[in-house]
C-alpha cells in the first residue's frame, strides 16, 4: 500500500512539472531567459577591460595607398619621459606645423617630454593636457622640420584602415584595424578620479605597449581615432579616443597653454 502512495505521489508531481514546463512553453515567452542588455564599457588607462574574446577577426591587410601611408608614417614620432617613477613612452603624431597630439598618461608628469623626429631627440613642451579625454598637445622648444600634419577624419563602423605606432624600440610599425563600433566612454580619468567621459572607438587591432597616442586611420590616411588602451592578455581588441574630441582640445589652445598634470 506504501508502494502505491509513493507512486501516486510521484506521478502528480510529475503531472504539475509538465504543465509548468507547457505553460512556460506557451506563454508568449515568459519562459524564455532574458540576456542582459550590453553596457558601454568604462574604459582608461588605469582600467584594462576583461570580455570574451571577439568572433571577428582582425583584418591582415589595411589596403592603404603605400604612398599614402609613407607620407602619415613620416608624420608619426615616438615619445619618451623619465621625470616620474618609471620610464614613460608612446607615440605621436603631426597635427599643426609645430604641434605634436599623443596621450595624456604617455606625458603626465612629465616636464620636457622628448620626441623622437627622423632619428633626431627633440625637446618639446606640453602646451594642452586632458586627462579625461586622455590627449595632449606637445610643441617643440626649438626649430625643428616635423612632418606633414594629419587631417582629422570621421570614424565609422566597419572601416578597415591602419595603427602606425612605436613599440619600445622598433618602429613605426603598421598594423591593420577594424573600426568595430562608437562608444561612449565612462568613469575614471588617467588619475582614476570620476569623470564625465569621452567619445571612443572600439577596434579590433594587435595593440602593445608604446603605442598609446597613435593615430587610427583610414583608407584615405585620415586620422579617425587616437590610441589610449587595450586588452589585458595580448587580446585583439583595443580603444582610441575619438577624432573629435582633439578637434577639441586642439581650439582649446585659443584660451592659453595648459602644461602637463602631476605622474600617475
Amino acid at each position: 500500500m506504501r508502494a502505491r502512495q509513493v507512486v501516486v505521489v510521484a506521478a502528480a508531481c510529475l503531472s504539475v512539472w509538465l504543465l509548468a514546463v507547457f505553460v512556460l512553453g506557451t506563454g508568449g515567452g515568459a519562459g524564455e531567459t532574458v540576456v542582459p542588455a550590453m553596457t558601454i564599457p568604462d574604459v582608461s588607462p588605469s582600467v584594462v577591460i576583461i570580455q570574451p574574446a571577439d568572433t571577428i577577426n582582425v583584418p591582415d591587410r589595411h589596403g592603404i595607398d603605400p604612398t599614402l601611408l609613407e607620407r602619415v608614417a613620416g608624420s608619426t614620432v615616438r615619445v619618451r619621459g623619465l621625470d616620474c617613477r618609471s620610464a614613460q613612452f608612446g607615440t605621436g603624431f603631426v597635427v599643426a606645423p609645430d604641434l605634436i597630439a599623443t596621450g595624456a598618461h604617455v606625458v603626465a608628469g612629465i616636464a620636457a617630454p622628448i620626441v623622437v623626429v627622423h632619428g633626431t631627440y627633440v625637446s618639446t613642451r606640453v602646451v594642452a593636457f586632458d586627462p579625461v579625454s586622455d590627449l595632449a598637445l606637445l610643441r617643440p622648444t626649438g626649430d625643428v622640420e616635423l612632418g606633414d600634419p594629419l587631417v582629422l577624419g570621421e570614424p565609422r563602423p566597419g572601416v578597415v584602415g591602419a595603427v602606425l605606432a612605436y613599440g619600445d624600440d622598433d618602429g613605426p610599425v603598421v598594423l591593420p584595424v577594424l573600426v568595430e563600433r562608437l562608444i561612449r566612454a565612462t568613469g575614471a580619468d588617467i588619475y582614476g578620479q570620476p569623470a564625465g567621459g569621452r567619445d571612443a572607438i572600439e577596434l579590433l587591432a594587435n595593440i602593445v605597449s608604446g603605442h598609446s597616442g597613435a593615430p587610427v586611420v583610414d583608407a584615405d590616411g585620415l586620422v579617425v581615432g587616437i590610441l589610449f588602451s587595450r586588452l589585458r592578455g595580448g587580446g585583439s581588441v583595443a580603444y582610441a579616443v575619438q577624432s573629435g574630441e582633439l578637434a577639441a582640445l586642439i581650439d582649446g589652445l585659443a584660451r592659453g597653454e595648459q602644461a602637463a598634470g602631476p605622474c600617475r
